[in-house]
Formats: structure tokens, C-alpha cells, sequence
């Protein structure tokens, strides 16, 4: 069953696309900066992506950002950043410790 999709996501794209990312946690808003990303590319792509950041930790505003800095991880094939991904959950990093480790500043 459909999610409902949020109001003004859908004149010209699938809404199906825009109620997946607000499933991931993704605001109104940050689903309609994602979708502005690499708008030629399947929707399947935009939503792998993601997935796979969300997995590592990262909150949907940091998935974001790292997908609109990075625009070329949604160009890569789905497989090759599970790996990517994966390797990084093995080696024990996720956003949140990555996060802290930022938060102590430079100097500690």
C-alpha cells in the first residue's frame, strides 16, 4: 500500500518517489532538494543512495548534504556503494560516531 505522497511533490514526477523518501525520514523539503538531484536518473538511484547513508547513521539533513556535495555517488551503480557502504559498516563507522569525533574540535 502507497504511502500518500506530500502536497506539491507531484506535478511532473512519480509520487511513489516523493512518499519513499518522506518514509526514509526525509522532510517535504529535503525530498524536493533530492529530487532536484540528477533529475535524469531513475528514481531507484536517488532512493539507494540514501538508503544506504541513512544505514551508516547519517541523518536525512547530512544523507542530503553529502548527496549535493557528492552528486556523483548517485551516479554510481547501486551494488558498488552497498560495498562501499558495507566496508564502512565493518570498519565500525557510522554518522553518529563520525559526528562526535567532529564535535571535538580541532584542538583534542
Amino acid at each position: 500500500r502507497a504511502l500518500p505522497a506530500a502536497p506539491g511533490l507531484c506535478p511532473r514526477r512519480g509520487c511513489g518517489e516523493a512518499a519513499a523518501l518522506r518514509a526514509m525520514g526525509f522532510s517535504e523539503e529535503q525530498a524536493r532538494r533530492l529530487l532536484g538531484l540528477q533529475p535524469r536518473l531513475g528514481p531507484q538511484r536517488r532512493e539507494a543512495a540514501a538508503a544506504q547513508l541513512l544505514l551508516l547513521g547519517l541523518s536525512a539533513e547530512a544523507a542530503l548534504g553529502l548527496l549535493e556535495r557528492s552528486p556523483g555517488l548517485l551516479r554510481m551503480p547501486t551494488e558498488r556503494l552497498q560495498d562501499r557502504a558495507g566496508e564502512l559498516r565493518r570498519l565500525g563507522l557510522d554518522g553518529g560516531r563520525a559526528a562526535r569525533r567532529r564535535g571535538r574540535g580541532r584542538g583534542g
